[in-house]
């Protein structure tokens, strides 16, 4: 483990804290959206409607249900340095850059909808321009310069 290169190192621990985050802001909240809420994960349904609360839950599935087994995969994979960890990291960079723009683009949409009342603040536009410039970079970098990750 010692002789990785720098490159294995910043995709491992960026998609572990990401599991991490993704699980308690996104899978808890199928289950006790309350709690996400009160832990700072989630909005109020006063804020985002109703229909907000939904779409949450509905992102909450699918990284559920997708994204966090995904990044998980791949974790596993470049650990033993498995070839096909390549593809399910370069799946993972595809789903973070997605569902950033979606995400982005959704707020800017959302501006003037009546009764939607949230207004995203800076930490949000961090973590998705993060994840943005993870999904997009390491993209690059994985038809670039893959094998890195698995020597």
């Amino acid at each position: 483990m010692q002789n990785r290169h720098i490159s294995f190192w910043v995709f491992f621990i960026f998609m572990f804290l990401s599991i991490l985050l993704l699980f308690i802001g996104q899978t808890v909240a199928l289950f006790d959206y309350d709690l996400t809420l009160r832990l700072g994960f989630q909005e109020a349904e006063d804020k985002i409607t109703g229909i907000g609360v939904a779409v949450n839950k509905a992102f909450g599935a699918g990284d559920t249900l997708v994204y966090i087994p995904l990044l998980a995969i791949s974790l596993s994979g470049l650990y033993r340095k498995r070839r096909w960890s390549l593809i399910t990291t370069g799946g993972v960079a595809g789903i973070s850059a997605y569902w950033t723009v979606t995400s982005m683009f959704g707020f800017k949409f959302l501006e003037n909808v009546e009764s939607y009342n949230f207004t995203p603040g800076t930490e949000y536009w961090i973590v998705m321009i993060i994840f943005l410039l993870f999904g997009v970079v390491g993209l690059f970098y994985l038809i670039a310069r893959g094998e890195r990750l698995i020597q």
